[in-house]
């Protein structure tokens, strides 16, 4: 099958929204070190994290196109068995929790969860998701961050330990998951909700609208 895009991350929340919504998702993972700068914006380091994500997967394909085109030059001769042409949209995004200027990553521990949990309890964080889409066809980028507040509930000592017992925490900035058992430690949300998940939809589609991505949007 032809996929419409094409992941930079290995994250089935992102993969899932985008299936959600009507995309096909070929994932390809990229492999970099984030790593934060010496006084980095938090912003500016989910958009340089994405993009650092989608230009590695992007130079990755591009080394693939040479291949593509000497099979469709073997299908124009009647040789070779007919297959899809290379892929064209690369998307990749990058989820911080910060809380009090500290960003919280995903947790190394148990120990670690719990403390970023105990911090959240019965306070606001922002939520910043940094996105790159990248068209192979015209060489161009585009990115942006998408910022949401996310008020906890208060949360006693036994319940932090009963939800990371669940074990959701592990894989999850900020130790949390929003669209798992951790929705019931919401009380609200300024912003958008599917960037608290991972992937600002929204402002997802109205990029690739600005990019002419219109012959793959599912609308």
């Amino acid at each position: 099958m032809a996929y419409q895009l094409v992941l930079a991350s290995a994250s089935p929340r992102r993969k899932d929204l985008l299936e959600r919504i009507g995309f096909a998702v070929k994932i390809v993972p990229a492999e970099i070190e984030e790593k934060m700068e010496p006084e980095e914006d938090p912003t500016e380091f989910v958009k340089r994290m994405a993009r650092t994500k989608v230009l590695s997967v992007v130079n990755r394909l591009k080394g693939t196109m040479a291949t593509h085109a000497e099979s469709h030059e073997r299908q124009s001769t009647g040789r070779g068995k007919k297959r899809d042409g290379p892929d064209r949209w690369v998307v990749g995004a990058d989820t911080i929790v910060v809380v009090d200027g500290e960003i919280m990553g995903k947790p190394v521990s148990q120990d670690e969860a719990f403390d970023m949990l105990q911090k959240l309890s019965g306070r606001e964080h922002t939520v910043v998701t940094g996105f790159c889409v990248f068209d192979l066809v015209k060489n161009k980028e585009g990115i942006q961050a998408v910022i949401s507040t996310v008020r906890f509930k208060p949360m006693s000592r036994r319940e932090i330990e009963k939800y990371l017992s669940v074990g959701e925490s592990a894989d999850k900035a900020g130790a949390y998951g929003i669209q798992g058992v951790g929705s019931y430690l919401i009380d609200s949300i300024d912003g958008s909700y599917t960037n608290v998940v991972g992937l600002p939809l929204c402002q997802l589609m109205e990029m690739f609208e600005e990019m002419g991505a219109h012959d793959i949007l599912p609308y």
